[in-house]
């Protein structure tokens, strides 16, 4: 069976506004759906070398304020190279939601998730039902798609990295806003997706069936 780890934000890497042990349960529950065993860790050092058995990681994190219980940035560093280890070997990764601003002690980060939330310019208008518009032509993951609503937060002016291919967007203040979006390293495979605020955004079949298949294309499941 497939292997994945769910990194989910705790520490530094957390955030008041999320409850990512919630997020984190329906995406380990969608996974299960398509024969993946997902295991829950927290973003902590004692829990990175795991990422090194994983077929798949999945980060489902933020960027909180150092606990008590945080490592030193040396020991992260260490930690980190884990996370490094597994992309530069091919590694499949998922990233959700506010993952664009976790790691941003570590440049390359932005780079293999193909941007970032900046604080002062990115925003997203208040949660809400909203309807996600589907690039449907642009990318194997969601070929034979079709727009959906969601309720969500629709992040909007995310910095992107050139080489991405937008899966999905929304329309704010007159201009799109690429919301979900698939890369290609030079060894592997890469998918940044903003949906998954709190455990309404998985009510949705759609954004569920939208997780499964960028999980599917980052596995080699889907036809390229």
């Amino acid at each position: 069976m497939t292997r994945a780890i769910i990194l989910t934000g705790a520490d530094r890497y957390d955030g008041r506004f999320h409850d990512h042990a919630a997020t984190s349960q329906c995406i380990a529950e969608a996974l299960a759906e398509i024969g993946i065993d997902a295991r829950l860790r927290g973003t902590r050092p004692r829990y990175m070398g795991e990422v090194a058995t994983a077929d798949l990681v999945v980060v489902n994190a933020a960027n909180g304020s150092r606990g008590e219980d945080d490592a030193t940035d040396e020991v992260w560093q260490e930690a980190f190279g884990h996370l490094r280890a597994h992309v530069e070997k091919g590694g499949p990764l998922l990233t959700l939601h506010l993952s664009s601003a976790a790691f941003r002690e570590f440049p390359e980060w932005r780079q293999w998730i193909g941007g970032a939330w900046i604080a002062g310019t990115s925003m997203h208008p208040p949660i809400s039902q909203a309807t996600v518009t589907v690039h449907t032509d642009d990318h194997p993951i969601v070929a034979g798609f079709g727009d959906f609503d969601v309720f969500d937060e629709m992040y909007s002016y995310l910095e992107e990295e050139p080489g991405n291919v937008t899966l999905a967007s929304h329309r704010y203040e007159e201009r799109v806003h690429p919301i979900a979006w698939a890369r290609e390293l030079p060894a592997g495979r890469v998918v940044y997706d903003a949906l998954g605020h709190d455990v309404r955004s998985y009510e949705s079949p759609e954004r569920v069936r939208l997780l499964q298949r960028e999980v599917q294309w980052l596995l080699g499941e889907l036809p390229s």
